[in-house]
């Protein structure tokens, strides 16, 4: 399993001169994990809007294909692994960091460090999902990070992510809103990787919007500016870019992939 990480060096340079040595490792997963709000008290929270969103997304996903066994890597704060029990689905986590990994342990998961993701068994998985993970993949790593998940998929199964949109300047919010994301991934060059790795894509969409379950606000936007939205990027694709699989539409892609014969096997999708 690569690391999800760009290795940090050993110091930054203040004004005044010197060296400021940089936090040790476990600091800074601390400080990352303060800053994003997850605590072993609220892991695996999830509230009626995440438990429409996700059963939406996989409705959406295996339409008529039950689902059995679930692998998420980057569980982080494990609202999609509680989702997952409450389904009945078996589910197992992979996390980098090692906090993430004894809360889901505390709360009865399967979890495993990233580096460990070899104790996982490989073709073992109905769904192996990665939501806001590939963007904090160095670019170097990301051929092998996705090669990782498709060993894990079973034949039949599928592989989901969700990422920062690079596409278009609605993505630069979460692209840039979060200091350890380290690749921008668009439309072509997701077609490249899973072409390197012999998966196919067969959906590159906009993320299932939020409802009313969620919020007012949030009902409220898909009924009037979602609806627009959408249209204004449909509008724009057809005039900028209408041969190339693009979303214009929304900050962040989900992008849904399949299993193929071969790396050399073209992709399709809708």
């Amino acid at each position: 399993m690569v690391a999800w990480c760009r290795p940090e060096s050993p110091g930054v340079r203040d004004p005044a001169g010197g060296c400021v040595p940089r936090r040790n490792g476990q600091q800074q997963a601390e400080g990352y994990t303060d800053w994003k709000g997850w605590s072993g008290g609220s892991f695996g929270r999830i509230g009626p809007a995440d438990v429409d969103y996700f059963s939406r997304e996989m409705r959406r996903l295996r339409p008529t294909t039950p689902i059995k066994d679930v692998l998420e890597v980057g569980f982080g704060n494990g609202e999609f692994l509680s989702y997952c029990r409450s389904q009945g689905w078996n589910a197992t986590g992979v996390e980098l960091l090692p906090e993430l990994v004894e809360h889901a342990r505390s709360a009865g998961f399967a979890a495993h460090q990233s580096d460990d993701l070899d104790s996982v068994p490989d073709a073992g998985f109905d769904v192996v999902a990665a939501f806001d993970v590939f963007e904090h993949v160095p670019p170097e790593h990301s051929i092998a990070f996705l090669a990782d998940l498709r060993r894990k998929v079973r034949p039949g199964g599928t592989v989901i992510l969700r990422y920062p949109n690079a596409d278009t300047w609605l993505g630069n919010p979460f692209q840039n809103g979060d200091p350890t994301h380290v690749n921008a991934i668009g439309a072509l060059k997701m077609e490249y990787y899973a072409g390197e790795v012999g998966l196919g894509i067969r959906s590159l969409r906009a993320p299932i919007r939020r409802g009313f379950r969620s919020s007012f606000v949030h009902g409220a936007h898909a009924m009037t500016a979602g609806v627009l939205a959408r249209a204004a990027g449909a509008v724009a694709k057809a005039i900028y870019f209408p041969d190339l699989r693009v979303v214009l539409s929304a900050g962040n892609v989900v992008c849904v992939l399949d299993p193929v014969e071969s790396t050399g096997a073209s992709v399709s999708g809708h």
